[in-house]
């Protein structure tokens, strides 16, 4: 007769949170530490941050990524036949340490903050190609959501970071700040403008391509109408999504929303995932 003990350590264990496992989970979490801890401290010295717009924006990006990396732990985990899963539940913890971190950049720009989730950021990315490399520990959702953490990181460089000797060797110290708090901000336009709507277009092409071939179908005999039917479906569905509370702002103030570029695109992204992910597990069963 089993034990309540037991029994959860066998319920445990069934997800691949076992000793083993959470010991590797610590190995990795620890590396990470003292990497972004290493990073951080180089960061503070060499670099100046100038908390911007895009530096809010980083972190709602990052967060909502690590986000929907959980959601794909969780549906993966408790949907596949058990070992077949890529993600492991033995992340779990440092994920959440790192979206907590990342959220917490969402509600404050400090510099110091940015800068400790940019290192903690960069670090995760480093560590998940070293283990990508020496080891099969890593699957295809950790390197798309490293790849993608890369390229939010590259575009927070660009928006705010500078280097101290950009200070140093200035002909004055009013040197130009990537915050300019002096533009003036373009009212938001309800059609989103056309090279937004062009990037929507062409993203739901290439998700419904590769849709496509997560279904076993090769390139050549991907058909253009269902790459076309696809695609408009993930737009519409979007547009619906969007448009609710678009409308309900229209409605409350007569005005649109201030920030309905980034709605549309947060909700393409939820859309979208949800789309992939229902194809990638129907190619798994």
């Amino acid at each position: 007769m089993s034990t309540p003990t037991g029994a959860l350590l066998g319920f445990l264990a069934s997800r691949g949170l076992d000793f083993a496992s959470l010991g590797s989970a610590y190995l990795v979490l620890l590396a990470t530490v003292l990497l972004a801890a290493a990073a951080f401290i180089t960061a503070r010295h060499y670099l100046v941050i100038s908390p911007n717009p895009w530096t809010r924006d980083h972190g709602v990006y990052v967060s909502w990524l690590l986000a929907t990396l959980l959601i794909a732990t969780l549906l993966e985990n408790e949907t596949l036949p058990r070992g077949s899963a890529t993600t492991h539940y033995a992340a779990v913890p440092q994920l959440l340490l790192l979206l907590g971190l990342n959220a917490w950049i969402w509600k404050r720009q400090e510099p110091w903050l940015v800068a400790l989730g940019a290192t903690a950021n960069a670090a995760t990315i480093v560590v998940t190609v070293a283990l990508a490399v020496a080891t099969k520990l890593i699957g295809a959702a950790y390197v798309a959501t490293a790849l993608v953490l890369a390229a939010l990181l590259v575009l927070l460089w660009l928006k705010a970071v500078s280097t101290k000797s950009q200070f140093l060797h200035a002909d004055t110290i009013y040197i130009p700040s990537k915050e300019m708090p002096d533009s003036v901000v373009a009212p938001q336009k309800p059609w989103l403008g056309l090279p937004q709507w062009a990037a929507l277009i062409a993203a739901s092409v290439g998700l419904a391509v590769g849709n496509s071939l997560l279904r076993g179908a090769a390139l050549e005999q991907i058909p253009a109408t269902e790459v076309a039917s696809e695609s408009l479906l993930l737009l519409g569905v979007t547009a619906a999504v969007g448009a609710i509370p678009a409308a309900t702002y229209w409605l409350m103030r007569k005005a649109w929303m201030p920030e309905l570029t980034r709605l549309v695109w947060l909700a393409w992204m939820v859309v979208s995932f949800a789309f992939t992910y229902g194809n990638y597990l129907t190619a798994r069963a």
